[in-house]
């Protein structure tokens, strides 16, 4: 089963939502708030923060394209 998720996060509460390419054409909510996931917005809208604690999450395990702008406050 080498099918490919996609990750929606949700507009809402912000949570991450897997979501099988097969049935990314259908509806779907999210599993922490129940709100609906637009299945269009399978890439954010904005910029994220990224943390070093986060940066393999948001990062790393991204199922697609990522540009990632580095700064530092000196």
């Amino acid at each position: 089963m080498d099918q490919e998720n996609f990750i929606v996060r949700c507009s809402r509460c912000g949570a991450k939502n897997r979501i099988p390419g097969n049935r990314i054409s259908g509806n779907a909510i999210c599993g922490k708030c129940k709100a609906g996931l637009d299945l269009g917005l399978r890439y954010p809208d904005r910029a994220i923060d990224v943390s070093d604690g986060t940066f393999s999450d948001e990062v790393v395990r991204f199922n697609g394209p990522v540009l990632v702008e580095f700064s530092a406050p000196w």
